[in-house]
């Protein structure tokens, strides 16, 4: 039998390190200090050498502290890959995708029905609250991502299409539309969370937004409704309201322009191999990066 600290207080010491302080720890990880304060001096007394400098404002990593969370965190990731490794080994016919809540409603939903009609022994699992590691060690077998990425790529197949974003709304609206600078005769929505969207694409295209009447939604979802019931004019990417514009409940007055964002699409390593999710990726491809 191994003899090791207890797993339960490495895996812990990985997650307290992330942390300024014992207190700001016991608040993120729903725990009490001195439950976390004991469990981190139970480890130092059994690698009898301190992991942590106490200071008044909080804690830090001593060098030998960080050398373990090094370790504690290659030793993880690698039980961790291995573990869903195992897990999807028999998963057969199933796809797990990751993205967020509303790339999956506007951009994924509408359009993979028809995905599913020639595929109906695909079952497909999707989760909104992924993150990179998570299909670096296989949690997901891919993972949407929009935006700029700051950091090196975890896996190593990706497949990335630039992004644009335009004025979208009613097309009744469209009467009053002859070039961009008349997107001020209705008024602007915006997603809350987005504020500066309509000013990344009135930099884009040159165009003053002064003056304009704003309307501000807690989602956009809510804001694309309110579009579509002829509130006024939404910003979006082209790729979240594709199916919109199809069946004709949204225009696009003025088209979509290039922005510096991109839609990134990651496959784990281990799914690479699967048949079904080789099949949902070139499913993507066409009908989701392609035309974005």
């Amino acid at each position: 039998m191994r003899k090791l600290p207890i797993l339960k207080s490495l895996h812990l010491f990985e997650a307290v390190s992330e942390f300024p302080s014992f207190s700001k720890a016991a608040d993120g990880l729903n725990m009490t200090t001195g439950a976390i304060s004991y469990q981190m001096r139970t480890l130092e007394d059994w690698f009898g050498k301190r992991l942590f400098v106490r200071h008044s404002a909080g804690v830090r990593l001593t060098s030998d502290g960080e050398q373990l969370k090094r370790r504690c965190e290659s030793a993880f990731s690698m039980l961790e890959k291995g573990c869903y490794e195992l897990r999807r080994s028999d998963a057969g016919r199933s796809v797990v995708v990751g993205c967020s809540a509303t790339f999956l409603s506007h951009s994924l939903l509408p359009r993979i029905g028809g995905f599913r009609q020639a595929n109906s022994d695909i079952e497909f699992v999707f989760k909104t609250d992924a993150d990179l590691n998570s299909v670096a060690v296989g949690a997901l077998d891919v993972l949407f991502v929009c935006g700029v990425l700051k950091q090196p790529m975890p896996v190593d197949e990706v497949h990335v299409s630039n992004e644009v974003i335009g004025p979208v709304c009613a097309p009744a609206a469209l009467d009053a539309m002859k070039g961009p600078a008349d997107i001020l005769s209705i008024p602007l929505l915006h997603e809350s969370l987005k504020l500066d969207a309509w000013n990344e694409w009135a930099k884009a295209t040159a165009i003053c937004l002064r003056g304009s009447r704003d309307i501000v939604f807690d989602s956009f979802s809510l804001a694309i409704e309110a579009a579509k019931g002829g509130l006024g004019a939404a910003i979006s990417p082209e790729v979240l309201v594709r199916s919109n514009l199809e069946k004709g409940e949204l225009v696009a007055p003025f088209g979509f322009t290039p922005v510096n964002r991109s839609i990134y699409m990651l496959v784990s390593e281990h799914a690479q191999t699967i048949g079904a999710v080789k099949e949902f990726r070139r499913w993507a491809m066409a009908e989701i990066l392609s035309r974005a």
